[in-house]
């Protein structure tokens, strides 16, 4: 797969289209197909980029360099999930960007983005308690959390994305959950 050119005046895409369709149609140079599948991974991908960078900046240029790859003849296996396919270019992305700024890990600039996103109320202080307790978990534990609990991902895709047996996210699940859990038993909340 070459690299594409958008063209406009596509038809617009139904929500029912796979995603492996619509990347078919993107390389083909249909701009609402890319949209599509702009639209309907582009956020999940930013989240899943700033657990990694910490630097909502950065996250933003992993954003560009997954979709723009897309294009560039990254070659997509259809008997993959498109999904973790995605969510691997994106940990590439980061894993290059980091070593190539040297990127600091600042909890603040990921603290910044969230007292902005949330709700001010009981929520918020949940969503910050959750929070607060997740920078305590180790990276590649939090990383597992985040592709199974917040991404809804699958350990065997979740394995796909970090490069490790399926076994081997599932102990970083149960770990990572545990460690929240005492968090939360040390701070006096109920788990």
């Amino acid at each position: 797969m070459g690299s594409a050119c958008l063209t406009a005046g596509a038809s617009p895409m139904p929500e029912t289209m796979t995603d492996a369709t619509l990347l078919t149609r993107a390389l083909k140079g249909d701009r609402a197909a890319f949209t599509t599948l702009y639209d309907r991974h582009s956020g999940g991908v930013f989240g899943y980029a700033l657990r990694i960078v910490r630097d909502p900046s950065a996250a933003e240029d992993v954003v560009q360099e997954t979709f723009v790859g897309l294009l560039g003849g990254r070659k997509y296996d259809p008997s993959r999930p498109f999904l973790s396919w995605l969510l691997t270019i994106a940990r590439n992305a980061s894993i290059d960007l980091i070593r190539r700024r040297k990127v600091r890990k600042e909890v603040g600039a990921e603290d910044a983005i969230l007292s902005r996103a949330a709700p001010a109320g009981p929520d918020a202080d949940a969503r910050e308690a959750v929070e607060t307790a997740l920078r305590q978990v180790p990276d590649e534990f939090r990383e597992a959390l985040w592709l199974c609990d917040a991404m809804g991902m699958s350990y065997q895709e979740a394995s796909e994305v970090m490069g490790c047996e399926t076994g081997t996210v599932g102990s970083r699940v149960a770990r990572g959950r545990r460690m929240l859990r005492e968090h939360f038993a040390r701070a006096g909340h109920e788990v």
